[in-house]
């Protein structure tokens, strides 16, 4: 099913009533000043039902219209453009063994579970981090600016000949702590991709000094997890423009994070991948991988508190803060009476229906928290990252129900990773999806009508 979506989220002006769809928090649209005042019809989603909203004469129409009555809400604001707001380091030039003092600290490593550019399989969320004081060569071996850098080594080689010189192979993590530094920037120059920090033959140095970051892959000591069918398997770290993984070549952009990880095998060589060498005491700390887990679960125990606290936290679903609940039993029986549809045969058909909010996994390391509910005016429908169980979260897409706060239900079909809906009957003309686009690495609500 990999690559099978290409997604557009739509922003819809549909008959009789407003949807504002949201994709990406950065990609919301609308004023965050701005208030309807016009009145809505009925909502036109299945003929002959109003959904409790009162039929109203021509002349209740025209009045509603001038008295401007209807509080709609504060549609989402305008995302303003990413700039940077980080410096690039700067330090002398590198010099012949030089080796680079890099402090005690404390990071996150890995990356946001909301960035684009994530490898969702491979990267920890942002997970706190602390590390022991160590020195890092400043350049990749043979660590001297004037030569070009060792490539096509095995682990036992690099670990050799950092030996030879009283040193140590330099663990995945000691190098993350190196390239990001204490502000956890996602790239040695800050937070945007820049090409230029990669353009001299060493590169950009690194907030503590450390060159080389982004020129070459670079083989560590760190195995790819700590389970026992990972501990096989190494994490190296760096990008190389030409590095073939697995037959998929990386984007600079993605390659050059400081989070990004590369899984390759103990003896595997290649012309493009080096090491470097540290000192000092190891650090411990290690990434691990996610053990696979169901593609669906409900959250059954949530509390209707809870739930209003985690939408009211979203600032992307400003729209819904008055009032945010979750539907009920009586709602889903509501939805699927609509069409007359038997949940116990669609149960055995394994098609479920929740009103609770649904934890998905589209992907082994990609975790979201699905929710359907209504606010005093809104229906709404919503995907966040979980950055903490149970506790932090994140926008990822979302899509209101404007003027409109009819029952939904959360759809999925058992044992199909990629069949998860929304809906406000089955198989009625009106609903959509929640659909993973594996090349942007989103996950976008659709609607159809």
């Amino acid at each position: 099913m990999r690559g099978k979506f290409s997604i557009i989220l739509f922003c819809l002006i549909s008959i009789g009533f407003f949807i504002s769809a949201c994709g990406k928090s950065k990609k919301s649209s609308g004023n965050s000043n701005s208030k309807e005042s016009e009145s809505s019809s009925d909502s036109v989603m299945e003929p002959g039902h109003s959904y409790g909203k009162k039929s109203l004469t021509k002349n209740e129409e025209l009045q509603n219209e001038n008295k401007n009555t209807v509080d709609r809400g504060i549609r989402p604001p305008v995302a303003p453009d990413i700039i940077e707001t980080l410096s690039r380091p700067v330090f002398p030039p590198p010099e012949a063994d030089q080796m680079v003092q890099i402090k005690g600290g404390t990071f996150l490593r890995g990356s946001p579970p909301d960035d684009e550019l994530r490898d969702q399989f491979a990267e920890n969320d942002n997970l706190k981090t602390v590390m022991t004081p160590f020195e890092m060569d400043v350049l990749p071996w043979p660590n001297d600016p004037s030569a070009e850098f060792y490539t096509d080594v095995t682990l036992e080689d690099a670990k050799k000949m950092c030996e030879s010189q009283n040193k140590r192979l330099c663990t995945e993590l000691e190098i993350e702590w190196a390239c990001k530094g204490e502000d956890d920037r996602r790239y040695i120059s800050g937070n945007l991709y820049d090409e230029t920090a990669y353009d001299s033959p060493v590169g950009s140095p690194s907030p503590f000094g450390v060159w080389g970051f982004g020129k070459i892959i670079e083989l560590t000591s760190s195995f790819w997890g700590i389970d026992d069918d990972q501990v096989t398997k190494l994490a190296a770290r760096g990008y190389a423009p030409d590095f073939d993984f697995i037959g998929k070549f990386v984007k600079p952009e993605n390659g050059r994070r400081c989070a990004k990880r590369w899984r390759v095998n103990p003896d595997f060589r290649q012309s493009n991948m080096g090491f470097r060498c540290c000192r000092g005491k190891v650090n411990t700390e290690k990434c691990f991988i996610e053990r696979a887990r169901p593609a669906h679960s409900v959250y059954k125990t949530i509390k209707p508190d809870e739930f209003e606290r985690i939408i009211k936290s979203i600032p992307e679903l400003a729209a819904v803060h008055d009032n945010p609940h979750m539907f009920s039993n009586g709602d889903i029986r509501a939805v699927l009476a609509k069409r007359g549809s038997d949940r116990k045969q669609l149960l055995k058909e394994g098609i479920h229906f929740t009103w609770k909010p649904l934890r998905w996994i589209p992907r082994q390391g990609m975790e979201l928290w699905l929710a359907v509910g209504r606010s005093n005016h809104h229906s709404f429908v919503v995907a966040l990252h979980e950055v903490e169980d149970n506790k932090k979260y994140v926008h990822e897409s979302s899509l209101i129900i404007w003027d409109n706060p009819m029952p939904l239900a959360i759809v999925y079909r058992e044992g199909h990773r990629d069949e998860v809906y929304w809906a406000p009957c089955w198989r009625c003309r009106d609903g959509g999806s929640f659909e993973y686009d594996e090349e942007n690495n989103q996950v976008l609500i659709t609607h159809r009508w």
